[in-house]
């Protein structure tokens, strides 16, 4: 039965994008949950800008940086290559920044990223599921392991089961960021991304370029002896970081 499904899920784009949008789903339905009990006070049109600008920039940074990531390739498959994918992680910077924009554009002073953070681990769990039951074309699989816990993404190799890791480590920073008094609003957020952008730049050592690439799977291109998504990591972080000084010197 179980080899049954992973044949199914491995073979079916059709399967993760069900569970994307189940992660989509569910995680806004807990936004806005959270976002009642500190709703942000704006008009209706500077409301809608502020969503719009989030949108624009999480969309625009999980291209950008999937197509960053394996740059060569993209670069010899024209427009469809762009297209061929996303990154979670430039995803949350670029919405990130695209919130700092429109806050700047509507006035809005006050952080608001703390509602996010159960939506974003919930819907991190859910979407990384999808990616774990996924075959090689999803792009998240790991490098081949000789340890005895290697998952078969389909190619018959065993390799580092990344989705379950970062599962788990998602659970843990949701656990270890989950708002308290002495923090200041914003805090919790600022702190779940410097974790999460961390955790990337760790995981993604037991990723290709790192391991051998799978057959006919995409090529990660290394810069400077890292991945774009781990540099993108690190200037996260540092970003994150200079944002949570900023809050503990007011």
């Amino acid at each position: 039965m179980t080899g049954t499904l992973l044949a199914f899920t491995q073979s079916t784009p059709f399967a993760h994008a069900m569970t994307d949008w189940i992660a989509y789903f569910v995680g806004a339905r807990v936004y806005l949950r959270g976002r009642r009990a500190d709703p942000v006070l704006l008009a209706r049109a500077d409301l809608a800008l502020l969503f719009a600008c989030t949108l624009f920039g999480a969309a625009a940074g999980a291209v950008l940086l999937h197509a960053l990531a394996s740059l060569t390739w993209v670069v010899g498959h024209g427009a469809a290559g762009w297209i061929s994918g996303k990154s979670v992680l430039g995803a949350l910077l670029g919405g990130t920044l695209g919130t700092e924009v429109g806050k700047a554009l509507t006035g809005w002073r006050t952080p608001t990223g703390d509602a996010w953070v159960p939506a974003l681990a919930i819907g991190l769990v859910i979407g990384r599921v999808g990616c774990q039951l996924a075959g090689i074309w999803d792009m998240t699989y790991g490098s081949p392991t000789g340890t005895g816990y290697g998952w078969d993404y389909g190619d018959g190799v065993p390799r580092y089961p990344t989705g379950l890791i970062e599962i788990a480590g998602v659970v843990v920073l949701w656990v270890a960021c989950r708002p308290r008094a002495a923090w200041s609003k914003g805090r919790a957020f600022n702190a779940f991304l410097l974790g999460y952008c961390l955790l990337r730049v760790a995981l993604d050592f037991l990723k290709p370029p790192f391991g051998a690439t799978a057959a006919g799977g995409i090529a990660i291109d290394r810069i400077a002896g890292l991945s774009a998504i781990q540099w993108a990591g690190l200037a996260g972080a540092g970003w994150f970081a200079t944002r949570i000084a900023r809050q503990r010197s007011r």
